[in-house]
């Protein structure tokens, strides 16, 4: 969005406090005020928010919006939920820390979400602080409960954040069936930031990023890999990578011991990915760090 705080950024688009439309706009009212026309939706700044309003009629006041631009607006909703506002109409994106949350469970979590038997929990277990550590901070700006944490006793260093509240497994269930055991990717409901985040946290708990020595090569190899025994869920990332982010050359090969990875295999997909995207873990980001300066070495 620029520099400057969110707050000035909204306030220096929509010229608020001045008595001029600075995008241009007739607003219904006799008296001038800030507004901006989207397709058949109109938001206009009032004193305690936005208001969004179709047809004349008042569809809801929104106290914060985290992006406003002449072609597209996102309003803050509960539970790490957005509305999204542009010419070609509105719909729910998830916030990119929610959209986390679905990445981490999705490869090294879990959600139970049934009635019979009744079974609600949301968890995510893993060997890497860090990863422990951010799962943590996304579930609380989302849904504001602490998780329960549990050392497990037949793997070294290996903790599970755990919870069981039925409103918070029914409300990650709209958007994953990893409650039935399987899992997919939340197309309907992403953007390119929720995107970026979703496959940022996936590839920390089941993926590989690596800068590898070999004997038949003069120079290290990067690898880039997501792992799963879900081959549509596979799929269904190689396509958000190929939608959002412009990377195609993914394949997917049957490991030997069992299970699936997702490879990238072109050099310049390798890096596009490291450097658009990331991860969390830090065994990560010290390859990316090996491999970015080894490629953009200091002047």
């Amino acid at each position: 969005m620029g520099g400057g705080t969110r707050q000035d950024q909204i306030k220096g688009r929509f010229d608020i406090g001045g008595s001029v439309d600075s995008y241009g706009t007739s607003c219904p009212e006799s008296e001038p005020k800030e507004c901006l026309q989207m397709g058949e939706y109109l938001i206009e700044h009032v004193v305690n928010g936005y208001s969004l309003i179709k047809e004349g009629q008042l569809l809801c006041t929104y106290k914060e919006a985290t992006l406003l631009t002449t072609d597209r607006a996102l309003f803050k909703l509960d539970k790490g939920m957005l509305l999204e506002v542009s010419p070609k109409g509105i719909r729910k994106v998830l916030s990119p820390v929610k959209a986390g949350i679905l990445g981490f469970i999705n490869s090294d979590g879990s959600l139970k979400c049934s009635t019979k038997p009744v079974a609600y929990r949301v968890g995510f277990g893993n060997s890497s602080d860090e990863l422990l550590q951010k799962f943590s901070e996304f579930m609380n700006e989302v849904y504001g409960i602490p998780l329960n944490k549990y050392q497990r006793k037949d793997r070294r260093h290996f903790i599970e954040l755990v919870k069981g509240n039925k409103d918070m497994a029914q409300d990650l269930a709209n958007y994953t069936s990893k409650a039935n055991g399987e899992w997919n990717v939340p197309f309907e409901y992403l953007d390119k930031e929720s995107a970026r985040m979703f496959l940022k946290c996936f590839m920390s708990g089941d993926g590989g990023i690596g800068y590898y020595k070999q004997a038949e090569r003069p120079t290290p190899r990067l690898k880039v890999r997501f792992f799963s025994m879900n081959r549509k869920g596979l799929e269904e990332i190689a396509a958000l990578l190929r939608e959002y982010f412009g990377i195609s050359s993914s394949r997917i090969y049957e490991k030997k011991k069992g299970g699936l990875e997702l490879w990238i295999m072109r050099v310049d997909d390798k890096i596009k990915y490291i450097k658009d995207i990331g991860s969390f873990k830090i065994n990560h980001i010290e390859a990316i760090e090996r491999v970015l300066r080894r490629i953009e070495p200091p002047d």
